[in-house]
């Protein structure tokens, strides 16, 4: 194993950097024509570092909405990085509280998959996520201010940006198939998700399939779970 584990997390990082881009690009442009300025951009993907919540704060400004509202949707679309650093938790039992704040403060859904799909990695390893972290957060903000500046040249449409996050989490998903049980629970989500979508509003489906999927993989390999606890000690 790499004996700089800071430097290891910054080439971990190199699938999320190609995501995150091309994705902040996207974004730039939306909250250049929300009002906001380059300055503000960059500010707003330094400090809140949120995908989903800055998409859905930039469109509610853009509709004049005042700011107690788009701060309660940022929490409660955010609520899920309890659990998520919960978990980071039980690798990183000897951190120092002011690290584990940074770490925490710089997590998101892409740096979660990959950094749990090899859990030996990160088991008290601090650096390697700080790594990890840093540089999938500098992606982000590059990619933001990018977009504010230049996306107005750029027919983000056309070359498909927005798709960008979604193939994201393709090649993250596909970090995560190590066994055939894998295979089974991923085909098992995806049917039954697009049968829910044709009967449930909103995005309910999304939720309710995860819980069918955690199921089914917790059925298929009972013992999952007690491997899981073991790699944590």
């Amino acid at each position: 194993m790499d004996n700089h584990p800071f430097r290891e997390g910054i080439k971990a990082a190199l699938p999320i950097v190609l995501g995150y881009l091309p994705v902040g690009m996207a974004f730039g442009v939306l909250a250049l024509k929300a009002g906001l300025s380059p300055f503000e951009v960059g500010l707003m993907s330094l400090l809140v570092y949120a995908g989903a919540s800055q998409f859905i704060a930039v469109d509610m400004l853009s509709k004049g909405i005042v700011w107690f509202p788009i701060v309660l949707t940022t929490l409660l679309i955010n609520l899920r990085h309890l659990l998520m650093s919960s978990t980071f938790s039980l690798y990183l039992k000897n951190t120092r509280l002011a690290v584990l704040g940074l770490i925490s403060a710089q997590l998101t859904d892409e740096s979660f998959a990959l950094a749990t799909s090899n859990t030996s990695k990160i088991s008290n390893r601090p650096k390697y996520l700080l790594g990890l972290q840093m540089t999938s957060h500098i992606a982000w903000i590059a990619g933001s201010v990018g977009g504010a500046l230049f996306g107005g040249l750029i027919n983000h449409e056309g070359f498909g940006l927005p798709f960008a996050l979604t193939a994201l989490f393709i090649c993250l998903l596909v970090l995560q198939v190590k066994s055939p049980i894998h295979l089974w629970v991923m085909g098992a989500l995806g049917v039954f998700s697009i049968f829910l979508k044709g009967i449930l509003p909103g995005n309910w489906y999304i939720f309710l399939s995860a819980l069918v999927a955690l199921g089914i993989g917790m059925v298929m390999n009972p013992k999952a779970r007690n491997s899981k606890t073991q790699d944590c000690d």
